[in-house]
């Protein structure tokens, strides 16, 4: 049976641009300076696709106490330097954008400003508005919690349920799939288990493999 989708949502983290390693090595310099040896394996295993609160729960339960008052300015500016100088889009979405038919949005746990940053440094912020851009603060929700996809699918008048969601991370594929839409992933850090689990069936990548396969669910 063919699916009628009314619209696609992205995330953006490793599936748009390319900042999720970036993301990684500037979290992992940061834990170095207030003395937590984890590995950048290690780092990337637990942190990735939470929002930077999520993060920021997760390094104080480890370490036991508060943060020091420069932790979060000092990551910002370690990973704001580090994107200034290697972030790029992925390979082929400008391509898959360009000839999208279907109306698409981004849904994602960074926060505005930052967003921001990301889509001009990578020349995608033409393609998303600020109308088509759902992030963390402004939704005052973040991913795992599938209340991020269906407040940005409202918002657009979309039913969640005919929506097709583009995902990487453990955190964004739960939000997904519980919010009720179809889930695909790009390059996911999921094991087969974890994707077997969440019923997800569609595993792409490369982004030239995206519009064929969109083509032939819909038809």
């Amino acid at each position: 049976m063919s699916v009628v989708f009314e619209a696609v949502l992205f995330d953006c983290d490793g599936v748009l641009v390319d900042s999720e390693v970036i993301a990684t090595r500037a979290l992992h310099r940061s834990l170095q300076d207030i003395n937590i040896t984890l590995s950048l394996d290690e780092v990337a295993t637990t942190f990735t696709g939470q929002s930077f609160s999520q993060c920021v729960a997760l390094i104080e339960a480890h370490r036991g106490s508060s943060l020091p008052e420069n932790f979060m300015e000092d990551n910002r500016r370690y990973f704001r330097d580090m994107m200034e100088q290697e972030l790029v889009a992925m390979p082929g979405i400008k391509e898959v954008l360009q000839s999208l038919t279907l109306p698409y949005a981004l849904v994602t746990n960074s926060q505005a400003r930052e967003l921001d940053v990301k889509l001009k440094h990578t020349g995608l912020d033409t393609f998303f508005p600020p109308e088509h851009r759902f992030d963390t603060e402004t939704l005052g929700v973040a991913k795992p919690n599938p209340e991020i996809y269906r407040r940005a699918a409202a918002t657009l008048g979309f039913d969640i349920k005919r929506c097709l969601i583009v995902e990487d991370s453990f955190p964004g594929v739960s939000a997904g799939v519980h919010s009720g839409a179809t889930v695909w992933c790009y390059r996911p850090h999921l094991t087969q288990e974890e994707l077997d689990n969440f019923g997800v069936t569609c595993v792409f990548t490369d982004w030239v493999q995206f519009l064929p396969l969109l083509n032939q669910a819909t038809w």
